[in-house]
């Protein structure tokens, strides 16, 4: 490796050490830039320069936070602010450089805004997220979607779920993508149909800089009417072997990563972590509830560089989980915010994907990405009901259990991706491919038959039996155009054919622009049209039996949802450390699934919380719109602080059956976060951060419930006149953490407490059916359910 180095000073060298290495790259023909310069800003005198692959590396850099810069001829620099070293682990960092459209010398060196994205080819409603964001914001638990949570026009639906609302979008509308396919839920006790569950799978520790869309993607993106996580998995350590193992309220984990070979430069990442529930459980210890979450999960990444400049990756996620709720053993009545209050319930879930990933740069010019993976999730759940009276001590006396309900729902797909880059000048660039999937599906599910008032049961009766096969197949073509240093222009087609529906969306065209008023002021705006395949166990959801007694699935010809969005934005840095990011939006939704008798129902409203929909005959009838403004005011973190504000205004409408304009589920109409951070560095070994954060939202709306209906359906039915037009009180919510880093010669011990909720304060999620929770004969049969109320979540964990 060729660079010239001019050491660190001898105080540094006494400190706790460790290493910054990474590889910097064209950002659009990825490929390696030799002999760029690459300076340690915050340490005086440390600059290298890139060898043939692109590579750098400094060695014995103190511990902290610190600042890079990269810089190359005909390029614009880069600066990477706020990357935070430890002893226990080295830093790896892939730099992109965005070649210059003026003349060929070095740009000026400007810092890089917060949460700049990494896709080239957006320019509005886009922002990058780090792994030490998903760390740094109180509440977040490491979890990327309650991360996402903190962003302006972004706000979680439910405490025990990760399911996020974007801009008045329902949380099925978000897309989950890796490494270039799509994947399912990746979540535990995950739902048919949604888009989360109470614990992620996906690990932050594995993941690389990765972006989160909220509306007019680019191109290359589909399927999806809300929101898009495109998340990237980093690579193992190249140069030494590298552990981590951590015990908190989440589960215990091990991660272990290193070289295969290091004249290779190949590398592996595994890591693997199991439910500390379920380890109290075996243990004998009592944890307060019966109903035990089971879960484990796990991830790998191997890497092998190749000799023409490309690289395979090979990888994979996955886990399952399972939780018995046994409401036949509480004693009195209690709160249950998993499950319902009539019934024993044995849940299980779980997902797994692998895939290989190959990366070559033909030339100069031209890079190209290949992905092919295979997946499958699945939910199955027994249901026994429990029946039960309360005596006159407000004490359940058990009568009798029935097995009520029993289901399994298995989707597999096998995916692929094609995406190739090539740069047509330095002012233009064009990214086209293709992603087909093939998905298999089977859905079983049969239900006891009620004979009578009295609650009497009878023989079972089949609700989904199918065994399903589609192809959804998207094509992409995108371009991009830099006149001068001021203007930046996109435009892309994107397409969708789902081949069971036989729906085609032909031409879904997205543009976009952003305008460089001067150097502290960007203005963007972008639109986009866009499609999405409704959930895939309704296409065999059933209205009941013909002549012949087969099932009657009506549902298998819905068409795909569409929605236009329209973005106008506005970013300013109103100083070196503060910025201030301004958008306006409108979106309308077309072609939603609705019943096709006159009713309130509409698919606009699923995709959170813990329930299916059990649909009648359905057409894409449907409509909905969501307008809003949102803001962000940020200090980047420097100096040791951190400090951000979100606010937004929005309204979200939609239209049944019965055409009846309401407020969707999700019309919170405003929401507000206040983060703060503060990094007290007492010395060289030990650290503390703190972090706080405020959050305020609309309450939901409900409406009248339907007692008769509810009674006979066994959960909460709502009447359709008046339907969403009462409202739960707003939401609020204080966060507060710590964690607490010692840097020790060759290794890191950290150890963080997130108090979530500290105020206890008790936030209502929804109505829930409850017949059995009191003996007055005049009582509802129905309560109100809370959200989680104090939470404190706690870790401890080593890397060496």
């Amino acid at each position: 490796m060729s660079f010239f180095f001019f050491g660190l000073t001898a105080a540094s060298l006494s400190a706790q050490t460790s290493s910054i290495s990474g590889t910097v790259l064209d950002a659009e023909a990825r490929y390696p830039l030799i002999n760029a310069t690459v300076q340690l800003k915050s340490v005086e005198g440390v600059v290298v320069a890139t060898d043939l692959d692109g590579r750098f590396t400094f060695d014995n850099v103190p511990v902290g936070r610190h600042l890079v810069v990269a810089s190359f001829m005909g390029y614009e620099s880069r600066v990477l602010d706020g990357i935070v070293v430890t002893s226990g682990r080295p830093v790896i960092l892939q730099v992109d450089m965005q070649e210059s459209v003026v003349a060929i010398q070095a740009a000026e060196v400007t810092a890089t805004q917060q949460g700049e994205v990494m896709n080239e080819m957006a320019t509005v409603s886009a922002r990058a997220f780090t792994v030490e964001e998903t760390d740094r914001y109180a509440g977040s638990r490491g979890d990327p979607a309650r991360m996402a949570s903190n962003f302006a026009g972004v706000q979680g639906a439910d405490d025990s779920r990760n399911d996020i609302v974007v801009r008045g979008n329902s949380p099925s509308g978000v897309l989950w993508r890796l490494e270039g396919v799509d994947i399912p839920n990746p979540n535990h006790f995950s739902i048919p149909g949604s888009g989360g569950g109470p614990v992620s799978i996906l690990n932050n520790k594995i993941l690389a800089n990765s972006d989160f869309f909220t509306a007019a993607f680019p191109a290359e993106f589909g399927n999806s009417t809300a929101a898009v996580f495109d998340l990237k998995l980093r690579n193992g350590s190249q140069d030494r072997l590298v552990s981590s193992l951590q015990f908190g309220f989440l589960g215990a984990e091990a991660m272990f990563e290193g070289p295969i070979n290091r004249d290779k430069r190949s590398s592996f990442l595994v890591n693997y972590r199991y439910s500390s529930a379920a380890i109290f459980s075996a243990l004998g210890i009592d944890i307060g509830t019966s109903a035990i979450p089971k879960y484990q999960d796990g991830s790998f990444r191997l890497f092998f560089p190749q000799s023409n400049g490309g690289a395979l990756a090979i990888w994979g996620i996955g886990g399952n989980s399972d939780v018995d709720i046994l409401i036949s053993d509480q004693e009195k009545p209690e709160r249950n915010i998993y499950g319902d209050n009539d019934r024993d319930q044995y849940f299980g879930t779980g997902m797994g994907i692998m895939g290989a990933t190959y990366t070559l740069p033909i030339d100069e010019q031209t890079y190209m990405k290949a992905t092919l993976s295979a997946s499958r999730d699945f939910q199955d759940s027994h249901h026994e009901l429990v029946y039960r009276q309360l005596t006159p001590d407000s004490l359940y006396q058990l009568d009798s259990l029935a097995d009520y309900m029993d289901y399994r729902f298995v989707n597999d797909r096998l995916s692929a991706a094609v995406h190739v880059n090539r740069k047509l000048s330095r002012n233009a660039s064009l990214r086209f491919g293709l992603n087909v999937d093939q998905m298999f599906w089977s859905f079983q599910d049969s239900v006891r038959v009620e004979l009578d008032s009295s609650d009497a049961l009878g023989g079972w009766e089949k609700r989904w039996d199918a065994k399903l096969q589609t192809a959804l197949l998207q094509p992409f073509l995108q371009w991009k155009y830099r006149p001068n240093e001021q203007w930046t222009w996109t435009a892309g087609w994107h397409a969708s054919y789902h081949s069971l529906s036989g729906d085609l969306s032909a031409f879904e065209p997205r543009v976009g622009m952003q305008f460089k008023a001067n150097d502290l002021t960007i203005f963007s705006a972008g639109a986009g049209l866009h499609s999405q395949a409704q959930a895939s166990y309704l296409y065999a959801s059933t209205t009941g039996t013909d002549a012949n007694g087969n099932l009657v699935m009506p549902n298998q010809q819905m068409g795909m949802t569409r929605s236009f969005h329209s973005v106008l934005g506005m970013s300013r840095q109103l100083s070196p450390n503060w910025s201030l990011k301004m958008e306006a939006y409108y979106q309308t939704l077309w072609n939603i699934p609705v019943e096709l008798a006159e009713s309130s129902f509409s698919l606009i409203n699923s995709g959170a919380g813990f329930s299916r929909f059990f649909p009648d005959s359905l057409s894409n009838d449907g409509t909905g719109q969501n307008f809003g403004i949102e803001a962000t005011v940020a200090r980047a973190f420097r100096d040791g602080w951190f400090t951000m504000l979100t606010g937004s205004l929005f309204d979200s409408k939609y239209t049944g059956s019965d055409g009846v304009e309401r407020n969707t589920d999700f019309n919170g109409q405003y929401a507000w976060n206040a983060l703060a951070s503060k990094d007290w560095k007492f010395n060289e070994q030990w650290r503390l951060v703190t972090g706080i954060k405020f959050t305020m939202a609309g309450g939901r709306w409900y409406g009248d419930v339907d007692e008769a209906a509810s009674a006979e359906a066994r959960e909460i039915v709502y009447l359709d006149e008046g339907f969403n037009e009462n409202r739960f009180d707003p939401y609020m919510r204080l966060d507060v953490k710590t964690n607490i880093t010692w840097n020790r010669p060759e290794s890191t011990h950290e150890l963080g407490i997130d108090f979530v909720n500290i105020t206890g304060r008790e936030n209502v999620l929804k109505l829930t059916y409850a017949p059995d929770e009191s003996d007055d004969l005049e009582a509802k049969d129905y309560r109100e359910e809370y959200q989680l109320g104090f939470l404190p979540i706690f870790f401890y964990r080593v890397d060496f």
